[in-house]
């Protein structure tokens, strides 16, 4: 009697272990040269590099192959798993008389495994899968038997990986096996987890870099011949510092003026997005969402220098101003921001308080506390020599002046 039958789900899940475990070798590898040309600045080291991390590159690619194997014995098990085992002439004597394990008869060569599944399984895999399949069995033979010697790139192996995924593994996306295998990778078990969003969205944007554009809209559905931008889905998903690099991985899916229904190749999200132009003069985006430009990931209500009138603050005599945007925070208390300015006098600085809390993008403050900076650097610097000149507060849409005292309190507030 056979014991120890595989289940279909225990191949397919072996396969797509082999072949994240292929997918972080050539990711590390990849980073790992980044991170050395960045440091060293040695470009002229990038043969050397690569020729020293071919053998990790060759298992990489062997791993394909070994999970695209299991892939296909998978979906042949779900027929039957009896399928996968070789000529029953060749078994073993005692299989007839007692327990004998799967794993001890001879199985099916793999030269074999496309025609028994395309003979059993629903749908069949194409002519253009059993090109691929056999020129990935050659390259792993050649590794195996090291004559002629195989030389990987880690562009060529990403893209072997994401083929077969898309191949044999695509009841779920790769940007979504990616985040369950890297949360259950060995930092996120003991909770240092922080980086697996940025991780991921990360390998999918170095992954798209390597493959064509046709491969690009193919394998992720981006196109790499139009505009993108920041996903505001996963920003919010990523932990600040982390966020602050995420790649531009959402496109509007029409290519019509306005669209404002921009989706991203990672989440999956589709965020509804304004078409204001962004407030920062440098930046030429206009998509903005939450606040934030997302081509140049600023937000719009920090950008606190507002034009005034013409030469404002260009006199012969000037003096600087410390002006304290303030907020009330989600739960209690404010949030502060500062911006230093000159103006020529303490009326064209209050006045720029007040066109400040009037101008539209920056309608989320509701106050500004202004300060004349004479000395020292102001909060808390050496020496630091303030007066205040008093607060603009906004309270149910009407402006009021208030001389002589501040909402923001150095002492009470921190240093903004």
């Amino acid at each position: 009697m056979i014991i120890d039958v595989p289940t279909p789900d225990e191949f397919h899940d072996a396969g797509v272990n082999q072949l994240y475990l292929a997918w972080k070798i050539t990711m590390d590898a990849h980073d790992a040269w980044s991170i050395g040309v960045g440091a060293s600045g040695d470009a002229e080291a990038t043969d050397d590099y690569w020729r020293s991390v071919q053998p990790a590159l060759s298992n990489a690619y062997s791993l394909i192959q070994q999970a695209m194997e299991l892939g296909l014995k998978g979906r042949i098990a779900r027929v039957s798993p009896y399928l996968l085992l070789g000529d029953p002439a060749d078994w073993s004597p005692k299989a007839a008389k007692g327990a004998t394990s799967f794993g001890e008869l001879p199985s099916l060569e793999a030269s074999k495994l496309v025609a028994v599944h395309n003979s059993v399984a629903d749908p069949p895999l194409d002519p253009a899968f059993n090109t691929f399949w056999t020129a990935v069995r050659k390259d792993r033979n050649r590794i195996m038997h090291s004559a002629p010697r195989v030389t990987f790139t880690a562009g060529e192996v990403t893209r072997t990986i994401l083929m077969a995924a898309n191949a044999l593994f695509a009841e779920t996306s790769w940007a979504d096996r990616l985040f369950a295998m890297e949360g259950e990778s060995k930092f996120a078990i003991f909770g240092l987890d922080d980086h697996v969003y940025s991780a991921v969205v990360g390998q999918v944007a170095c992954a798209i870099e390597f493959l064509t554009p046709a491969e690009a809209i193919d394998l992720f559905g981006f196109n790499p011949r139009q505009h993108a931008y920041l996903c505001p889905a996963c920003f919010e998903a990523t932990p600040y510092d982390y966020a602050v690099d995420l790649p531009k991985l959402a496109q509007f899916a029409a290519k019509v003026p306005g669209e404002t229904e921009l989706s991203c190749v990672v989440c999956q999200t589709t965020t509804d997005v304004s078409r204001d132009e962004c407030v920062y003069p440098e930046c030429v985006g206009n998509v903005i969402a939450m606040e934030r430009c997302l081509t140049c990931y600023q937000l719009q209500d920090e950008h606190l220098k507002i034009d005034g009138p013409p030469n404002d603050g260009q006199g012969d005599t000037v003096y600087g101003y410390d002006f304290i945007f303030g907020r009330p925070r989600e739960r209690s208390g404010r949030t502060f921001l500062k911006h230093y300015q000159r103006e020529d006098s303490d009326d064209g600085a209050i006045a720029f308080g007040k066109r400040a809390l009037t101008t539209p993008h920056l309608a989320s403050w509701t106050s500004v506390s202004i300060y004349e900076h004479q000395s020292g650097i102001f909060p808390f610097g050496d020496k630091a020599r303030v007066r205040p000149l008093g607060h603009w507060l906004r309270q149910e849409g009407t402006l009021s002046w208030h001389k002589d005292v501040t909402l923001y309190d150095p002492v009470h507030d921190g240093p903004v």
